[in-house]
């Protein structure tokens, strides 16, 4: 991973999970601050990211105030596999449209995307945008153990406490399948700079809420110490137009995260305990495991055109 800001090359390892037509997630920044996570279609010119959207979709206006977004894809034979694109993003009208039909070609196996992918009459009220990102950080995944010890910052105000759950949306019928899983998450949350890392997660239906295991000491934990808004995003492995957004305020919790760990281990692998399983034994001493629960404020479904 390069510093924040200095454009990056894409590693070689990597490459192919842009060049595959795969299921793509866009983060950007809401005008409220919280981030919104979605499904796109995406190609690569060199080491700059590709994408397309409509100029009157919420993500198009959420790059124009604030053009910089976060990309994931995982690889969907090997959920450990994945790359994270963050860079700034640039709007670009001319050959918008003929990109769009080269997407739907990509994807769909057959263009245009105006009378192939959805209806020509919506070609009179959506105006397509190519949107460019040039990449200013990239993280790979692999599971891999964290040097060092464990965080010894203060704990936040309000660690360990449940906060009510006045103001809870509740997660629809419609979708209890995908949140119910087991399927791998996208989870964005806000690093220091304001911009959304995203990376994929487990997670576990509690009730209506979610809960996603990390630890005070890995990036994420430490964003939602930060900043409790969180999204988490799950796409149906059947069909990348059928997915759930979660927009939520995370609680962390410590006691009983090492047993939540291992029920999720158990479900996703098969193993009955993360450390010594996944993790070495004694990668346990080295961090702080938490409950990031997460309270839903906002859940969106579904492509538009789905």
């Amino acid at each position: 991973m390069s510093e924040e800001g200095t454009p990056v090359i894409l590693p070689e390892s990597h490459l192919d999970l842009l060049d595959r037509p795969l299921t793509t997630l866009l983060t950007t920044e809401m005008p409220d601050g919280r981030l919104q996570s979605t499904v796109v279609w995406c190609n690569r010119d060199g080491d700059e990211l590709l994408l397309n959207t409509m100029r009157e979709f919420q993500k198009a206006r959420n790059l124009r105030a604030r053009p910089r977004a976060t990309v994931l894809v995982i690889d969907p034979e090997d959920d450990v596999r994945w790359m994270e694109v963050r860079g700034d993003v640039t709007l670009e009208d001319d050959g918008a449209l003929e990109h769009l039909d080269l997407l739907c070609e990509l994807y769909m196996g057959e263009g245009p995307f105006f009378g192939h992918g959805i209806p020509a009459e919506f070609a009179a009220t959506e105006h397509p945008v190519r949107c460019r990102l040039v990449p200013t950080a990239v993280v790979t995944g692999g599971r891999f153990a964290r040097a060092g010890g464990r965080s010894t910052s203060p704990k936040p105000a309000g660690w360990n406490e449940r906060r009510p759950c006045t103001g809870d949306v509740p997660i629809p019928e419609t979708h209890l399948d995908l949140v119910r899983g087991p399927l791998t998450a996208s989870l964005a949350t806000r690093l220091p700079s304001g911009a959304a890392q995203t990376q994929p997660v487990w997670y576990e239906l509690d009730g209506n809420d979610l809960l996603v295991n990390t630890s005070r000491e890995r990036r994420k934990g430490r964003n939602l110490e930060s900043d409790p808004r969180a999204t988490l995003l799950v796409v149906d492995p059947q069909s990348s137009s059928r997915w759930i957004e979660i927009r939520a305020d995370a609680d962390l919790q410590e006691v009983g995260a090492v047993e939540q760990l291992d029920r999720e281990t158990h479900r996703y692998t098969g193993h009955d305990h993360y450390y010594g399983s996944i993790y070495p034994v004694e990668q346990r001493q080295r961090e702080t495991r938490v409950i990031a629960r997460l309270h839903p404020r906002r859940i969106a479904c579904d492509a538009i055109h789905a």
